[in-house]
């Protein structure tokens, strides 16, 4: 299917961003605007993907079955990709943006799809239920969790993917019914992923390729976001409801601190520069400032109209959260704010 420039500039004039004056806020971040989704009926949002070099964001409509494309940084709506899966999760760019993975649980696979034409090129089976994952760009691999309860065998496996060529490099065998959220630690060579039903972290040893230990997370909600400061070594994980941030000692699995944070939290992302945390939730966004490297504070909430999927572009100063049509919004959309 060709985008063509002319059916770019049609969708932009139809879901045009519906923009306000950003008022002054006593918090690091401000909304300056949100971009309608009227199309979007109903369902969760689940990954972003950012392309800086084409300005282009994706984002992944589980429900609803396709890919979301936004222009960068003002969040523009640019087209609505219905074609190419049915159940998108994960999506991960590679080739420099020309190639788009999408783990596709409607189909127990990945799908890689031509970003300029949005063709489907190859499809590599997984086991069922491929959900999230994360791209380790040092190493070009693509991790991806999939299999677990709905797999014949009742494992779970992350399935590594190579972003040069879409190969089947291997898998990992984890003990547990759900894979969610993971995140690489490059100084040791260990991939931590969380073990949803468990309210357990597989830490997996990326040179062997196996699972080395299992780090048990105070319950009883289940942990599905996760986040790493390799500076001062802190893992950090997001528990559903009651919402629960937990700030971990990434060498030994010990609890330093817990936080309440918003309920439902699905991403987390840990921004360096400024040392701060940016979890979002069904109950909205909680920002969490370093006050020292044990102990940490909210210094600030927004309303995300329900939106619990996000990222932050820090080149940008821009952080976007999408939310869906609901309780808490009459129309799905995408929130833009600014970060200082």
């Amino acid at each position: 299917m060709q985008i063509t420039a002319h059916l770019l500039a049609l969708t932009c004039l139809c879901f045009a961003s519906t923009s306000f004056a950003a008022e002054s806020s006593a918090g690091p971040l401000t909304v300056l605007s949100t971009t309608p989704l009227p199309a979007v009926t109903g369902g969760d949002f689940d990954h972003f993907a950012v392309d800086l070099p084409h300005s282009r964001l994706y984002v992944s409509a589980e429900t609803y079955g396709s890919i979301e494309v936004f222009r960068l940084p003002d969040g523009q709506h640019l087209a609505s990709v219905r074609t190419v899966a049915k159940v998108p999760h994960k999506i991960v760019l590679a080739k420099e943006g020309k190639k788009l993975l999408i783990a596709d649980a409607g189909d127990a696979n990945v799908k890689v799809i031509d970003t300029k034409t949005f063709d489907v090129e190859k499809v590599v089976a997984l086991e069922p239920q491929p959900d999230s994952g994360i791209a380790d760009r040092k190493s070009g691999i693509f991790y991806v969790g999939n299999g677990g309860v709905q797999s014949h065998e009742g494992n779970a496996y992350i399935s590594l993917i190579s972003l040069a060529d879409d190969s089947v490099l291997g898998r990992i065998d984890v003990p547990a019914g759900q894979l969610k959220a993971m995140v690489i630690d490059h100084s040791t060579h260990r991939l931590f992923v969380n073990m949803r039903e468990k309210n357990e972290i597989g830490v997996v040893d990326l040179n062997t390729r196996k699972l080395a230990s299992i780090w048990h997370v105070p319950g009883p909600s289940l942990n599905s976001a996760m986040a790493f400061d390799p500076k001062t070594r802190r893992l950090f994980i997001g528990s559903r409801n009651p919402g629960k941030l937990f700030v971990m000692d990434a060498s030994n699995g010990s609890v330093i601190q817990s936080l309440d944070i918003v309920n439902i939290s699905d991403d987390m992302t840990f921004d360096p520069m400024h040392r701060r945390l940016y979890v979002t939730g069904a109950g909205g966004l909680d920002v969490v400032k370093q006050v020292d490297q044990s102990h940490y504070a909210i210094e600030q909430h927004i309303d995300t109209l329900g939106g619990k999927t996000s990222v932050y572009v820090p080149s940008l100063r821009r952080f976007y959260i999408v939310h869906t049509k609901g309780p808490q919004a009459a129309e799905a959309g995408l929130q833009v704010l600014s970060v200082r």
